[in-house]
């Protein structure tokens, strides 16, 4: 059972490529029309797999502590950049969990997803993993109905979860969940905010799928400038 997911995985990634992908790993042995700025932007990429957080929140989905040494051993064999874990913060065998992985040695980078708290971040700390997803609801229904902070009291609260971070060696990414139902202007100022204190990564999440084609051609841009 083991095997086939992560067969299924490794099938689902080498769909997920595109010719000129392929073209721009296999150091242009395969023709293709796209441009040569699309080819050098995949050498930017990175895998980041989510069988162990993503993949337990349905229905009857379940997986032992050995199946999640098993199928995090898989992966790092297969090749995956980072595999992300249930935050450590949602129970003493989350925490666990995330402590073994982080011990076993893997080729793969161990990441653990979290609220932007500093008792969520300071657990993903403790359990010993290599960086820290962190994300908060910004748009104004999950202000309302989420978390009830203000746009300011979100900025003062990421710039100390990085701070925190950042101090104890870890990679970070911070998220904005809801981000195509939030104020462009807001996002903008709480990404600004924590890149000044060297956030690694940042992510425009859209758990609803609403993203417009309009709104990915625009709000990518102007976060970049």
């Amino acid at each position: 059972m083991l095997s086939h997911i992560v067969s299924t995985g490794r099938n689902a990634i080498n769909k997920a490529f595109t010719v000129g992908a392929r073209s721009a790993l296999l150091g242009g042995a395969v023709k293709s029309r796209r441009s040569p700025m699309m080819l050098d932007n995949t050498s930017k990429f990175k895998i980041i797999d989510s069988t162990l957080r993503e993949g337990e929140q349905f229905n009857s989905a379940f997986f032992t502590e050995s199946d999640r040494r098993d199928i995090a051993r898989m992966l790092s064999d297969f090749g995956v950049d980072y595999i992300e874990l249930t935050t450590p913060a949602a129970s003493r065998q989350a925490f666990k969990d995330c402590e073994d992985i982080a011990k076993m040695g893997l080729r793969s980078k161990i990441l653990t997803h979290v609220r932007c708290n500093m008792d969520d971040v300071k657990a993903a700390v403790a359990a010993g993993v290599d960086g820290v997803n962190v994300f908060c609801g910004t748009s104004e229904v999950l202000r309302k109905h989420s978390h009830g902070n203000s746009i300011d009291r979100i900025v003062d609260k990421a710039r100390e979860v990085v701070d925190y971070v950042k101090a104890h060696g870890k990679e970070i990414r911070f998220s904005t969940e809801d981000s195509f139902r939030s104020n462009l202007d807001d996002v903008i100022r709480i990404y600004s905010a924590v890149d000044k204190i060297g956030v690694d990564r940042i992510v425009l999440a859209d758990p609803l799928v609403i993203a417009t084609h309009r709104q990915l051609k625009t709000h990518g841009p102007r976060i970049l400038t």
